[in-house]
């Protein structure tokens, strides 16, 4: 039977930049089988670029409900038997699927497959980065370089829904929990966007991010 890849998109005022990262997941090597954007009440046209790619998409529209709410609305609609998950600021390299799924096949006690990601200012190329080896290179894994089996989503549960949780944070710590296996193809499968309205630029979710990481420790130590 051939294996089928959903790409699940949450997007909130994406406008400037949705559209490159739907053709960046019509460009791979290995096409996806379904392409999902969880439009989270965004007030810019978030919705229309999404519609203007016609059947490629499927589009789930909601009300303001935060990041957690939109990724497990993403997931219900999934029809795949992999998850890939992707950002609605950010890109795919071409290769991504191909590679990961390439792993995934070839190691069966992997459940997540992930790679690097090159970090790109709003406005430069990060192919033509990538292409001369200019540009910052991180190498851990963060949601959007994530393409995993649908059985760990089964395992593990879906996102947290409360606002007060950084719902990929405490994803991936009940990943690590449980001894799920992670794996890197250890190539760059993730253009990473830096733009003024990043989350992670934003002082209150940097102390959102440390709180979260305590209460985290303190759990496993009470464990």
């Amino acid at each position: 039977m051939t294996e089928t890849i959903s790409v699940v998109i949450p997007a909130y005022n994406a406008e400037p930049f949705l559209a490159e990262a739907i053709e960046s997941c019509l460009a791979q090597t290995r096409l996806p089988d379904q392409i999902i954007v969880i439009d989270d009440g965004s007030t810019d046209r978030t919705g229309e670029v999404a519609r203007s790619f016609a059947d490629s998409v499927t589009l789930i529209s909601l009300e303001r409900s935060g990041a957690g709410v939109a990724r497990n609305a993403g997931l219900a609609a999934a029809a795949g038997d992999y998850i890939a998950m992707l950002d609605a600021d950010d890109r795919m390299t071409s290769n991504r699927l191909e590679l990961q799924m390439e792993l995934l096949d070839s190691r069966p006690e992997v459940g997540i497959a992930y790679g690097h990601q090159l970090i790109f200012q709003d406005g430069e190329d990060p192919a033509e980065h990538h292409a001369n080896g200019t540009g910052s290179v991180l190498t851990q894994c963060v949601t959007g370089t994530v393409t995993c089996r649908r059985s760990v989503f089964d395992a593990v549960g879906p996102f947290s829904n409360d606002p007060d949780t950084i719902e990929v944070l405490d994803w991936f710590a009940r990943i690590d929990d449980q001894g799920i296996l992670k794996a890197s193809v250890e190539e760059v499968v993730l253009y990473r966007r830096h733009h003024e309205n990043n989350w992670s630029t934003q002082n209150q979710n940097r102390l959102k991010y440390v709180h979260m990481l305590k209460t985290v420790l303190d759990r496993r130590r009470a464990q």
